[in-house]
């Protein structure tokens, strides 16, 4: 890992002692300034991805996610979060090579962001725009009704729909789904 992208990973997760209250039941809008550590770069609206490098899900949809990655490119910033104490530096390396993920992962160790935009499982999508406001939340697609159903095929891309109308200036949808995975442990 490169000094710089180690320097980030310290602003990101130690510089974040003040946000470890949850948001309310309205998380429509984050506060901007609390969120200066995945400040919008040229404006771009920020997608975070919560997952663990264990679970089935997360594993599943690694490909779709890189997919994701390229496609919105400069359009787009987005983050992988492993929340919580569980997996080394040392593990989610490891499973970055095993999956090819093409964008960055960050451990929240303090759970912090995980609080802050109130993560509850993985994989789960939280979707901001470039003033970190909510445009987004939940399951990436349908594929999954609940952990270990899988459905015959995806017909709903939640989270490729809200990328889209959020980068045509528009109000998804569908701005929330129930997410199926593993839950996001308080460790």
């Amino acid at each position: 890992m490169s000094a710089v992208r180690k320097y980030i990973l310290l602003l990101v997760l130690t510089g974040m002692g003040s946000l470890s209250h949850a948001q309310g039941q309205n998380d429509s809008v984050f506060d901007a300034r609390r969120l200066t550590f995945v400040r919008a770069v040229s404006g771009e609206p920020r997608l975070f991805i919560f997952l663990s490098p264990e679970c089935p899900l997360c594993k599943n949809y690694t490909g779709l996610l890189n997919q994701l990655n390229t496609q919105y490119s400069g359009r787009l910033q987005i983050a992988g979060i492993i929340p919580g104490k569980t997996y080394s530096r040392g593990e989610v390396d490891s499973f970055t090579r095993k999956y090819k993920i093409t964008y960055p992962l960050y451990i929240d160790l303090s759970l912090d962001l995980s609080h802050y935009l109130q993560a509850s499982v993985t994989p789960q999508a939280i979707l901001l725009d470039k003033d970190s406001r909510l445009v987004y939340k939940g399951a990436i697609d349908n594929w999954y009704k609940a952990l270990g159903k899988p459905g015959a095929r995806v017909t709903e891309h939640y989270l490729q729909d809200a990328i889209e109308a959020t980068l045509h200036h528009r109000q998804p949808l569908i701005k929330r789904t129930n997410t199926a995975g593993c839950q996001i442990n308080d460790f």
